[in-house]
């Protein structure tokens, strides 16, 4: 027996399709059937407000624009839950004995959040929609409050929304985020002209300095203020001893960090042949070293697993290799990544592996200028602060 939710999705369906042959009134009739099998599905409400308001009946219109906002997450809320939720899983100091709290909160508060972010645009349209309607019809102070209420989401929400950092700072304060990520833009609006390809960077001759290795168009691959965080995190994954892998050698600051640990073996994965040579001959005098030169995807199936694991690569892709930690990580073993402006979906990613959570936010006094990451917030102490996010893989 076919389900409401299954004929809803068959209406919606019918009903696209009607629409895009311009057989608009009974587009209509066909999405307000869906309306009534599923009371609660936007996208039938919304996709009805759209035919509605092109035949010409724009009261009506109104009606189903604001079932979607009734229907629809509370944007600042889930901003809030989320940010929240986050810092309930701080730790001051993770050490080998630190203990990871269920993921059954996090995980809620995850899903929330992507509605969130997916509800924007919609809530931002049917908001500017309904007050277009207003002003036609000469209600001004109607139109102007449905101005008001698109204008409390801008452009580029959802884009700050996928700041954590940001939402760690400003939890449920959205315009805040909004700013923040804004300054950020502003500070540096080439920079998703710097992004190339993998295969076009592992082709690229760099450029190594004394204190960062560079793109030919001087963009920071690594820089020497980081050392203080990769020394840290060197000290989260080596916490087990045994076994480490580090993914992306770069100046070799985590690695020599990993080093002044007794450990069993060391693996390090690189991809990039200039980089290759300088980890193959830093290597030479140290204990347990070996030395991947390969992608990281082609790598994993002949590497074994580890007890800690440390992930710092330019190029992507990340989340793919965050789906294989459970894999490469043996029962209790730890990984993190470098990540100082978070970007929401590789946390989701991370929830979705299973591994318990923990979040570390270490402070640090300066950074010097830099595209790579635009722009960072201090703390009342006017110190930057790295998150470092912590996984576990239970026994």
């Amino acid at each position: 027996m076919v389900g409401p939710k299954i004929k809803t999705q068959k209406l919606l369906s019918r009903g696209s399709t009607l629409a895009e042959a311009g057989r608009l009134k009974e587009a209509a009739n066909t999405f307000r059937k869906a309306t009534k099998m599923d009371p609660t599905c936007t996208e039938a409400q919304f996709n009805l407000a759209t035919i509605l308001s092109e035949t010409g009946h724009p009261n009506e219109a109104i009606g189903a624009w604001k079932k979607v906002i009734a229907l629809s997450p509370d944007i600042v809320a889930a901003h809030r839950i989320f940010g929240e939720t986050l810092l309930d899983y701080e730790i001051p100091k993770f050490e080998a004995g630190s203990v990871f709290k269920d993921t059954g909160p996090l995980n809620r508060a995850i899903a929330d959040y992507r509605h969130a972010i997916e509800t924007i645009p919609v809530l931002r349209t049917c908001h500017s929609n309904i007050g277009e309607i207003y002003l036609t019809k000469g209600k001004l102070e109607e139109a102007e409050k449905a101005f008001t209420d698109a204008a409390a989401l801008p452009k580029h929400l959802e884009d700050a929304f996928s700041d954590v950092g940001a939402t760690l700072n400003h939890p449920g304060n959205l315009k805040a985020a909004a700013a923040i990520y804004q300054e950020a833009i502003a500070t540096a609006p080439d920079y998703e002209g710097d992004e190339i390809s993998e295969a076009s960077y592992l082709r690229t001759n760099l450029t190594f300095t004394e204190h960062e290795i560079l793109l030919p168009d001087g963009f920071e691959v690594m820089m020497e203020w980081e050392r203080p965080i990769m020394e840290r995190s060197a000290e989260i994954i080596t916490v087990n001893g045994g076994d480490v892998l580090n993914v992306g050698f770069g100046m070799a600051i985590i690695d020599t960090a990993i080093q002044q640990s007794s450990l069993d073996t060391h693996t390090i994965i690189e991809a990039h042949p200039q980089v290759v040579a300088r980890a193959e001959e830093w290597a030479k005098d140290k204990k347990g070293v070996r030395i991947v030169p390969s992608r990281w995807q082609d790598a994993l199936k002949r590497i074994g697993s580890f007890d800690g694991i440390y992930f710092d690569t330019l190029m992507p892709p990340m989340i793919p290799f965050m789906r294989e930690t459970p894999k490469l990580l043996k029962p209790g073993g730890i990984f993190t990544f470098f990540q100082m402006m978070i970007q929401f979906e590789n946390i989701e990613a991370m929830a979705q592996t299973g591994l318990r959570f923990a979040l570390e936010r270490m402070p640090f006094e300066e950074v010097s200028e830099n595209r790579y990451y635009r722009l960072m917030e201090k703390d009342d102490q006017g110190r930057f602060t790295a998150p470092l996010l912590i996984y576990k893989k239970l026994q």
